[in-house]
């Protein structure tokens, strides 16, 4: 039992996981303001646009924030990284309170060569041929005797 269950964990492993957005839809950017994880209410409209036009299509919503990789202290970059998820949730709050139901991924840019504070909205758009294939080996070979 140890040995499938390090076997199933070494798939989970095997790869970095990314999210693929081969037909992205830009609904553009959400400004916040320095220090703070609220957004003014003209973009609360701008998500409503998006979940009208979002909410009966076949995709996820990629919701991404850059951070800026060349602070050096290691307190700001941990003040950072919480503000960041913190305007993340904020974006992902409004939208369950708005009763969305399309998939929501998020990503933070850890790399980012600016300081913005800004949080970009994306439309994953998936074809209905669209498939995602876990796997193609046969099950029954990593089966442990």
């Amino acid at each position: 039992m140890k040995q499938l269950l390090l076997v199933m964990l070494s798939f989970l492993f095997a790869a970095q996981v990314s999210a693929a957005c081969p037909q992205n839809i830009s609904f553009g950017d959400i400004p916040f303001e320095k220090n703070s994880s609220y957004f003014d209410s003209r973009y609360a409209k701008q998500l409503q646009t998006l979940i009208k036009k979002t909410q009966a299509d076949s995709g996820y919503l990629l919701l991404e924030f850059p951070l800026y990789k060349g602070e050096t202290d290691k307190k700001i970059r941990d003040y950072n990284l919480w503000l960041a998820n913190r305007r993340i949730e904020r974006v992902k709050t409004f939208l369950t309170k708005a009763d969305y139901n399309q998939p929501v991924v998020t990503k933070l840019l850890t790399a980012s060569k600016e300081d913005t504070r800004t949080l970009s909205l994306h439309w994953c758009q998936q074809g209905e041929s669209e498939t995602t294939i876990a796997s193609t080996v046969d099950p029954s070979r990593h089966q442990l005797k």
